[in-house]
C-alpha cells in the first residue's frame, strides 16, 4: 500500500491545487418520519454495541429497545381521528455526543370525523360493589361506556340495549358532563378509584339504573363472594448496589469494566453498555447515584458512558488512488491503545450510502491496504462507477452501479471501535481516465513522463480531521497518483 501512495509524489508540484480532503463525519444517521397515521423510526451506522431507543406517543413509551448498527420500527396510531404528540431519544453507546431527540405533533387524518368543540355528556354503567349503599364514585365498580351525545342535558331514559351482563339488583349509572375540545375521546371504560377524564370533566351524577330503564332479573341470580383481603406482606429489605468501575483500557466491548462481586444480596450482570444489579428474594434495591432504579426495585441499570475513554480507531493516510485506469480507496488505521484484535484482518470498511439504497461493505481487511472501488473493475471489460459498457463496446452514464460513490463518500472503518471521513473519487484525468476522458482523448499513446516517487514528509491525518500536511497528501494520491504506475507498467510491456 505504501508504493502506491508513493507512486505520485511529484505530481503536486506541478499541477498544484487540492482535489480531495478528509474531513471527519459522524456514521450515525437517526430519521423519523410521522403523519397522521402513525411514526416510523429508521436509525442507521450506529455502533455495534447497546444503543438504546425509547419511542413515546401521547406522553406514553409505546417502544423501548437495545439495538446494534442499524434498528427499525413503526407505530400505528390507535385512533387516527384526532392528532397525536410523539417523541423519540436515542443514546448512542459511542458517546454522548452522537445521542439524537426528535418530537412533533401530527394532525387528524383527513376524512376522519372529529369531534366538535362544545360539551357533551356521557352514560356509564356500573355494578355497585356494596349493594346496601346508594351509588356513588366510592361505591362503584368498573364502569362500562353505554352512550355519549353533545350538549348538557342529563340523559332521563337509557338510549340503547342494556349490555348482556347487566340484570338482577345493584346496578347503577354514572352521568359526566364534559368540556369537549375536539381532541377528547370518551375511554370505553373506567375503573375507579382512578378517573381518566381528567380536566375536561365539568360535571357528574350517579343514581341507580332503574331510574331510567327496567332491569331484568337473572336466571340464575348469584351474588358472588367478596375476596378476602390477602395476608399482610413481610416487608422487604432495601439493600445499596455497588457502582462498577470504569476503566481507561479499549476492549473489544468498549471499556474494561470491573463488576461489583455478586453477594447473598445482591448479584450483578454486564450485557453491552449496562450493568444490572438483581436483589435477592426479600430485598430490594436502594436508589443511588449513577443507577436507574426500577420502579419496584427488582433492578437498577448503570449505563457505562463510553466518553470516558477514546476507544475510536486512529486515521492515518486515506485518500482515493488511481492505478492503470482503475480507482481505488488507499487507507490506513491503527488500533487504539490497549485494544488487541481477534485476528490479523479485523478491518471491515463501509461506503455509506447518502439515500435509500444498500451501504457497500466488505469485511476481512488488514489495517492498512487498498480496496478496489465500488462499481470499478481492475479487468477487462473495464467499468467505473456511474457508468454502464454497452453492447457495442460505448459507456453510457447511469445513475446506478454505484454512481453515488462519485461525489464525496462516507466511509466507515470498523473493528470494533470505529472512525469514518469523507472520501472524494478521484478527478478524471489521462493519468486517471473514466470513460468520458476516453472518449474526448482517445487511447494513451507512448510512454508518460515518469515522476519521482518519493514520499511527501507532511503528518497524516488526525483522528479529529486531515491537517494540513495530510490533507496535502490526498491531493498527492488524486491528481498524480497513476501517472508514475501507467509509466512504470508500459515500459514493462514495451
Amino acid at each position: 500500500m505504501k508504493k502506491l501512495l508513493a507512486s505520485g509524489a511529484a505530481a503536486l508540484l506541478a499541477l498544484g491545487g487540492l482535489v480531495a480532503t478528509a474531513a471527519p463525519a459522524s456514521a450515525h444517521t437517526p430519521r423519523v418520519t410521522a403523519d397522521c397515521s402513525g411514526l416510523e423510526v429508521d436509525l442507521k451506522a450506529y455502533s455495534d454495541n447497546a444503543n438504546s431507543v425509547v419511542v413515546k406517543v401521547d406522553g406514553e413509551t409505546v417502544k423501548k429497545d437495545t439495538f446494534k448498527r442499524s434498528y427499525s420500527t413503526s407505530y400505528t396510531f390507535p385512533d387516527t381521528s384526532v392528532g397525536h404528540s410523539w417523541e423519540v431519544v436515542v443514546k448512542a453507546s459511542d458517546g454522548r455526543r452522537y445521542d439524537f431527540s426528535d418530537d412533533g405533533r401530527t394532525e387528524a387524518c383527513t376524512g376522519t370525523s372529529t369531534p366538535k368543540p362544545g360539551k357533551e355528556v356521557g352514560l356509564y354503567v356500573y355494578k355497585k360493589n356494596d349493594l346496601a349503599k346508594p351509588a356513588s364514585w366510592a361505591n362503584s365498580g368498573p364502569q362500562t361506556l353505554v352512550d355519549h351525545k353533545p350538549g348538557t342535558e342529563w340523559y332521563t331514559t337509557f338510549p340503547t340495549v342494556l349490555p348482556t351482563e347487566v340484570c338482577g339488583e345493584g346496578w347503577a349509572v354514572q352521568q359526566d358532563r364534559v368540556r369537549q375540545d375536539g381532541t377528547f375521546a370518551w375511554p370505553g371504560t373506567i375503573t375507579p378509584p382512578t378517573s381518566a377524564l381528567g380536566g375536561v370533566l365539568i360535571d357528574s351524577k350517579h343514581h341507580d339504573l332503574s331510574d331510567l330503564t327496567e332491569v331484568p332479573a337473572c336466571d340464575q341470580e348469584t351474588t358472588p363472594p367478596r375476596p378476602s383481603k390477602p395476608a399482610p406482606e413481610t416487608p422487604l429489605t432495601p439493600v445499596t448496589p455497588v457502582v462498577p468501575t470504569v476503566g481507561d483500557v479499549c476492549t473489544a466491548e468498549g471499556q474494561d469494566v470491573d463488576l461489583p462481586t455478586d453477594t447473598d444480596e445482591v448479584t450483578y450482570e454486564r450485557s453491552g453498555d449496562t450493568v444490572v444489579a438483581r436483589p435477592a428474594a426479600g430485598r430490594t434495591l436502594a436508589a443511588v447515584e449513577g443507577y436507574v432504579l426500577a420502579e419496584d426495585g427488582s433492578s437498577a441499570t448503570f449505563t457505562i458512558d463510553r466518553t470516558a475513554a477514546d476507544c475510536a480507531l486512529v486515521p492515518g493516510e486515506i485518500g482515493a488512488v488511481c492505478e492503470a485506469d482503475t480507482p481505488y480507496l488507499g487507507y490506513e488505521v491503527f488500533l487504539p491503545e490497549g485494544y488487541v484484535a481477534d485476528s490479523d484482518r479485523p478491518l471491515s470498511i463501509t461506503f455509506l450510502n447518502p439515500g435509500e439504497g444498500e451501504d457497500y461493505t466488505v469485511d476481512g481487511l488488514p489495517l492498512d491496504g487498498t480496496l478496489l472501488w465500488p462499481g470499478a473493475s481492475a479487468s477487462e471489460p473495464l467499468s467505473w462507477p456511474g457508468w454502464e459498457r454497452q453492447a457495442d463496446g460505448t459507456y453510457t452514464e447511469t445513475e446506478g452501479n454505484y454512481a453515488w460513490t462519485r461525489s464525496g463518500v462516507e466511509v466507515l472503518f470498523e473493528v470494533n471501535p470505529g472512525w469514518s471521513t469523507t472520501v472524494s473519487y478521484p478527478e478524471a484525468t489521462e493519468a486517471c481516465a473514466n470513460p468520458r476522458v476516453l472518449a474526448a482523448t482517445g487511447p494513451l499513446e507512448g510512454p508518460a513522463t515518469p515522476v519521482s516517487a518519493e514520499k511527501p514528509s507532511g503528518p497524516s491525518l488526525a483522528a479529529t480531521g486531515a491537517t494540513v500536511g495530510g490533507a496535502a497528501f490526498l491531493a498527492l494520491l488524486l491528481v498524480g497518483g497513476g501517472a508514475g504506475i501507467i509509466w512504470a507498467r508500459r515500459r514493462a510491456n514495451a
